[in-house]
């Protein structure tokens, strides 16, 4: 007889059907090969309103038979700062998904959490083990919806109370070290299989890249704090004759530093929204660099960029501002530049003196580092860890 499926809740602050695919998305679509899944979808009021009018309702569906998607009712605050209100909804989550799961008949599961605002939940389900799975650093974060004290008691409470604390990359590792007994460092993959497309002759350029004046910057993700814009806007004011195009959603919470890119200020600035995952190699093929240009301030410096192995599996070369886990990785690989003259002077080098041969190497670099790798991986430890422990949940 087949052991049954164990299930893993998944708590993330990423939504699952959000244009950008990332950590959260990639490893349960590959956990859910082998574990019952129940991803949990950030509550969002506004999401729960408009799901009452739809003829689909999109609060709970699956994406194949052992992954399920969930995105539970909640009632409005604003910006998460009604104490009342966000009582309440936390006591509405807990209900709302123990009745998810027993619907589904997922029991005893791997409870798995993305951000410490989650750390309430724990206990809760009658979980066998709890993973914190941390990605980013919260504790830098800004936003109108985080509170700086308060992510970082929550995430110290987290680490004290996971049985297995995931890192993504060796810089978030360092900086929480202190915090965590022992930290597993998984930095972010790469799905190779879907980046190898940009080398096929069928795949077409996108129409809102396709007239864009060469040599295109290309940058794919998230457009907040993080990124440097005051570098991006002094490369596109020093080389009118280079395109900058960004792909990803826009999230100015203070709604100042990205500003020019809403008033279209710079006519070889290109902001053209977020992108579904699937396209991505076709933008790529239109790129001629790509770019990591994020801040070296706490809100950038301790990133591991996935974009980063995405872009060097299409073969384009990338330049990147000194982040940490780049610098220390992609070593050869990555250009690296600091302040707006490098930058530029990197490019155009980049540009004069990239080759087949720069372009091989940068492929085979992503040979191994895989999210399929990754997954299994942490699957081997997560079992063995819940077979050390037994049955049950003891903390």
């Amino acid at each position: 007889m087949h052991e049954p499926r164990k299930t893993i809740l998944c708590f993330s602050h990423l939504s699952w059907d959000r244009k950008l695919f990332q950590r959260p998305q990639q490893l349960m679509s590959r956990f859910s090969e082998k574990f019952n899944v129940l991803f949990v979808n950030i509550p969002s009021f506004r999401q729960s309103f408009t799901d009452l009018f739809r003829k689909k309702k999109l609060y709970s569906y699956n994406v194949s038979e052992s992954l399920v998607i969930y995105s539970p009712f909640t009632l409005p605050t604003i910006q998460n700062k009604i104490s009342l209100m966000v009582k309440l909804n936390r006591f509405l989550l807990l209900f709302l998904v123990r009745k998810k799961l027993e619907k589904l008949k997922f029991d005893n599961p791997v409870l798995w959490i993305y951000h410490p605002r989650y750390v309430y939940t724990i206990g809760k389900f009658r979980e066998k083990l709890i993973v914190y799975d941390c990605m980013d650093d919260y504790t830098s974060l800004l936003s109108i919806y985080e509170d700086r004290g308060r992510n970082e008691a929550e995430e110290k409470e987290l680490f004290g109370m996971a049985d297995i604390s995931f890192a993504g990359g060796y810089s978030i590792a360092d900086l929480k070290k202190s915090s965590g007994e022992h930290i597993h460092v998984f930095p972010s993959a790469v799905d190779i299989s879907h980046f190898y497309k940009v080398f096929s002759e069928n795949l077409e350029v996108p129409d809102d890249v396709r007239d864009i004046p060469h040599p295109i910057l290309g940058y794919w993700g998230a457009i907040d704090d993080r990124l440097d814009h005051e570098l991006l806007q002094k490369i596109a004011v020093k080389c009118p004759e280079w395109s900058i195009v960004l792909l990803g959603p826009l999230i100015d919470h203070r709604g100042e530093k990205a500003s020019y890119l809403k008033q279209k200020e710079f006519k070889n600035i290109f902001w053209l929204g977020a992108k579904d995952y699937s396209l991505l190699p076709n933008y790529a093929k239109a790129f001629d660099v790509c770019l990591n240009p994020f801040v070296l301030t706490r809100e950038g410096v301790h990133l591991s960029p996935t974009k980063t192995l995405e872009y060097l599996a299409t073969g384009k070369p990338v330049v990147s501002t000194p982040i940490t886990d780049v610098v220390r990785f992609y070593d050869g690989i990555v250009k690296i530049a600091a302040g707006a003259d490098e930058f530029i002077m990197t490019i155009k080098k980049t540009l004069e003196e990239d080759n087949e041969l720069m372009m091989q190497k940068r492929i085979e670099y992503t040979t191994g580092r895989t999210w399929d790798n990754t997954a299994e991986k942490m699957g081997r430890l997560i079992s063995d860890t819940i077979i050390s422990k037994g049955e049950g949940h003891n903390k």
